[in-house]
């Protein structure tokens, strides 16, 4: 349905609708004047070019409207429709943004363009772009309903302007919600070369001029930040549109950082808390990995390694970073600027005096997909990954294992053995513990010294292997810290959480039951250390027994 129209331009209007906000100019039809002289013909062709308004950034600052461009509206559905919006016909808009429809003579008819990317070939996708304060309306551009008339061919071009007056946006942008698809729809085509066969789970993406940078009722446009949700065994993306305190629709590295997570969460392996990071923050090596690999990929398939995020005032204001920067501040295992940039140089190096492998990308989605790697009884971190990395045929495993030295990251196999590197976390070292069934304790400690939630020392990982099916009591009693200490524990398996043990109990914790035999890893942390107040964060140190 047609929620507002926002635009009429001489014979043609074009808007978009709910499909949405914003609108469009549209050409008119050939002629039809000379209709009468024309033999009648059964069916005519309707073409024409698709196009929006893209808006670069600057060199120094943010978005520059003076340097907009038009680009061509690729991969999009297109479809014919009547005055009662039923379809006559419909295609899919190709690499220029060129269409193609065979419709009948003298019928009215006008041209809707959805923002949704769609391929149902081997390589097969379905991307819409929908407004979250509108019922998750479907953006849609539409042209005037005129005849088709008896001429054999005719043109309707439509293009999508960004609607920036000077100082504000006017009532049409339309260009926003093709903007975002199409950098989707690059990184969709990018991996459909590398794998023909590839399906990608359906994906919503929502954006919407009232989406601000707060949290709350996303129905409302408080949306926090742009980010990847995760919604059971789905997820969707939430984007920024509030102009002149953040917008992120022509941020390509933004959009492209959270399909990032999309893909690790539905195509691999997502085992991220998720939560606020920065490059300087020493990480979860979870949480590292999943914002490193979202970095790296938004620069790999722009094809620019300086990742920007515009904002502010006229959207004037830039954050930007090199992914593949020489100097990280505190490189580790447990920051993203170091995954990001490890796994770009993978990729992608320009000698900077690190090691160049410039494999490309398909190692990169090799190891993803990769069964072993989705299985593994570890957690995905750099770790994992670059274990399995050292068995792909294409790299050299020394030169991997340089690069991450280049990065102070030592340790090998998928659980980090050996590594050296703390992070100035005293606690941070083994990455994994081991504790053995009936034999004894193993000592955890969570720190708060690199901040809460995801940061690194707050969280302590430690395997244990059950030889066969029996029934456990694992067992967490505080051995220092203030009194008031509340340990909690979670019990994963091959990334899927089994149990989680969450209770009010202070200074310890207990869980009995049953688990198969296999290897599992238990996440212990203090609750303080996660959800607590700055007066109730501190160190904490445990004995983690499992009896059987």
């Amino acid at each position: 349905m047609r929620i507002f129209k926002l635009a009429i331009f001489g014979m043609l209007c074009a808007s978009l609708t709910a499909c949405g906000g914003g609108g469009s100019t549209s050409s008119a039809p050939t002629s039809q004047s000379s209709a009468a002289s024309l033999p009648p013909v059964r069916s005519v062709v309707v073409s024409g070019k698709l196009s929006y308004d893209r808006v670069p950034h600057s060199p120094a600052s943010g978005l520059d409207y003076t340097r907009t461009v038009q680009l061509p509206i690729r991969g999009v559905v297109v479809e014919a429709i009547d005055a009662a919006e039923q379809i006559l016909g419909s295609t899919v808009s190709d690499e220029t943004g060129a269409y193609r429809l065979n419709l009948d003579s003298g019928t009215d008819m006008r041209l809707r363009v959805k923002a949704q990317i769609l391929s149902t070939n081997a390589a097969s996708w379905d991307v819409k772009i929908t407004d979250n304060t509108q019922d998750d309306a479907l953006y849609a551009l539409q042209g005037s309903l005129a005849n088709t008339g008896n001429n054999a061919r005719q043109t309707r071009d439509l293009h999508a302007p960004h609607g920036w007056t000077g100082q504000s946006y006017g009532e049409m942008r339309s260009a926003a919600p093709f903007a975002i698809l199409d950098n989707i729809y690059s990184a969709v085509t990018i991996f459909s070369e590398i794998d023909p066969n590839i399906q990608f789970p359906e994906l919503d993406i929502h954006w919407s001029t009232r989406n601000r940078p707060i949290f709350g009722n996303t129905s409302e446009g408080n949306i926090g930040s742009s980010a990847y949700h995760r919604d059971g065994g789905g997820g969707e993306i939430f984007i920024l549109g509030h102009e002149n305190v953040d917008t992120d629709e022509y941020d390509p590295h933004i959009i492209l950082h959270e399909w990032g997570h999309y893909f690790e969460h539905q195509m691999s392996r997502a085992d991220t808390i998720g939560g606020p990071h920065a490059l300087r923050d020493r990480l979860d090596p979870r949480v590292a990995f999943s914002e490193g690999w979202g970095n790296a990929l938004s620069a790999i398939i722009t094809g620019d390694p300086v990742y920007r995020d515009s904002s502010g005032r006229e959207q004037g204001t830039v954050f930007s970073y090199d992914v593949e920067a020489e100097e990280i501040n505190q490189p580790g295992w447990y920051t993203e600027a170091s995954i990001g940039s490890i796994i770009y140089e993978i990729f992608e190096s320009q000698s900077n005096g690190t090691v160049d492998i410039a494999a490309g990308l398909t190692p990169l989605y090799n190891v993803l997909r990769d069964e072993a790697y989705k299985s593994s009884s570890a957690f995905t971190t750099i770790f994992a990954f670059a274990d399995a990395l050292r068995e792909d045929d294409s790299l050299v495993p020394s030169e991997v294992d340089a690069l991450l030295e280049a990065h102070s990251i030592s340790g090998v196999g998928a659980n980090g053995s050996g590594e050296s590197n703390n992070g100035a976390i005293r606690t941070a070292l083994p990455v994994y513990k081991e504790v053995r069934v009936n034999e004894g304790a193993v000592q955890f400690c969570s720190l708060d010294d690199a901040g809460i939630f995801n940061k690194l020392g707050n969280r302590d990982f430690t395997f244990v292997s059950l030889p066969q099916d029996m029934e456990v009591t694992i067992s967490v009693v505080k051995v220092s810290g203030r009194e008031d200490r509340d340990p909690d524990f979670n019990i994963w398996r091959s990334g899927e959480l089994m149990h989680s043990v969450i209770n009010s109990a202070e200074n310890q914790d207990l869980f009995q039951g049953h688990l198969e035999a296999g290897d599992y890893i238990i996440e212990a942390f203090d609750s303080r250390n996660v959800s607590g107040t700055f007066s109730r964060r501190g160190d904490s140190c445990y004995d983690l027994t499992v009896e059987g």
